[in-house]
């Protein structure tokens, strides 16, 4: 869960109440990650040059060395970063190192599949060389998202120790007052149940500017309101209760802390709620099979086909989500499912032509 406005750090929260808020890795540490990680793939490649030659050398034959080198070469080119990052949690050594961590958009490891798509798009993103597409479509996002993250819906952020909710509630908490506001007493005005809904509190409620302590309780809060039992939130609300009454004093003293911690929740919580349209994820499989049809080149007008789906379905997402924003996510995807359809398109429309003119010429030289 992304608060807004901090575009530089990713504020998330899990069912165990227990808040996180990552940085947004930067270039300069994935660089550094990625040569760690190019460092151990040369020597893990020695040693598999080595261990075919040996291998060779016993059974005096050099074909099948150089078979036994290829192949293990092959795995460890689509496997390092793929088993790595799905069996340890979104790390390889190198991003280990400098406290890196691939997670979902909204915090949760990663899980095979994601760290499948992941990797399979890095060949899309190593183009033309050396992530070359890979860093325009980091530029291009904002939020150091190469094409491979948009495709897997995932992130790379900077580790940072687990804060838990309560203790976010703690934090916020001021010294004893001196002399604390009196509570309501049965002579005043009657004072709404602490479960009454924003709307039917006052209006009139200027928009504070919250302590740091306190706008993390209420974005950590805000992704899992829907989740907490009403005893839960009240619980958590009085724990806070004297960094709510400083930020909204008035709302506090007529209906109570939890109204004002929902009342800052609806100002600065991000729903995590909206669905994410059938066609963004079709979009997102139809390109990535495009560009393996395209690349296995005798599958290129399944290429072609898929290609065009892929941009048909992903703008059809992307309006989709573009009208209703509030219901709807997914965009990303859909923009990736695209970006790919057209990538797919143009590698199988190549080989397609190619095969036409070769067809049309060889007649052409018959006659």
């Amino acid at each position: 869960m992304q608060p807004p406005g901090g575009a530089d750090d990713l504020v998330i929260s899990t069912p165990e109440r227990v808040a996180f808020q990552y940085p947004i890795a930067g270039i300069g540490s994935r660089f550094l990650a990625q040569a760690i990680d190019l460092i151990v793939f040369g020597l893990l490649a020695l040693v598999i040059g080595i261990a075919a030659a040996a291998f060779g050398a016993v059974f005096h034959n050099s074909q099948l060395a150089l078979l036994l080198w290829l192949l293990l070469s092959f795995c460890l080119i689509f496997g390092y970063f793929l088993v790595s990052e799905a069996l340890f949690g979104g790390q390889t050594l190198g991003k280990r190192m400098l406290r890196l961590r691939v997670v979902q958009d909204r915090g949760e490891p990663i899980g095979f599949s994601q760290a499948a798509v992941r990797n399979l798009i890095r060949i899309v993103d190593f183009l033309p060389f050396f992530y070359g597409i890979g860093l325009v479509a980091l530029f291009i996002n904002g939020r150091g998202k190469r094409l491979g993250d948009l495709a897997a819906g995932t992130l790379v952020v900077r580790e940072r120790e687990r804060i838990n909710l309560y203790d976010l509630a703690a934090t916020a908490q001021p010294e004893p007052e001196a002399a604390p506001a009196a509570a309501p007493s049965i002579w005043s005005t009657p004072v709404a149940p602490s479960g009454t809904p924003p709307s039917a509190q006052p209006a009139a409620s200027p928009r504070p500017h919250l302590e740091p302590a306190l706008r993390r309780l209420v974005v950590a809060y805000a992704g899992r309101r829907a989740g907490l039992s009403l005893e839960r939130r009240e619980v958590l609300a009085r724990s806070a209760e004297a960094a709510l009454r400083r930020a909204l004093p008035a709302l506090v003293a007529s209906v109570g802390p939890l109204a004002a911690l929902d009342q800052l929740a609806e100002w600065e919580g991000v729903t995590p709620l909206r669905r994410t349209p059938g066609t963004a994820s079709w979009s997102l499989t139809l390109g990535i099979l495009s560009i393996a049809s395209g690349v296995l080149v005798f599958l290129s007008p399944l290429g072609v086909i898929t290609g065009i789906a892929a941009i048909l379905t992903g703008g059809r997402a992307m309006r989709t989500v573009r009208a209703a924003p509030q219901t709807w996510q997914g965009a990303e995807r859909a923009r990736t499912g695209r970006i790919l359809g057209i990538i797919g398109l143009a590698i199988s429309g190549l080989f397609v032509a190619l095969f036409v003119l070769a067809t049309v010429f060889g007649a052409l030289g018959a006659h």
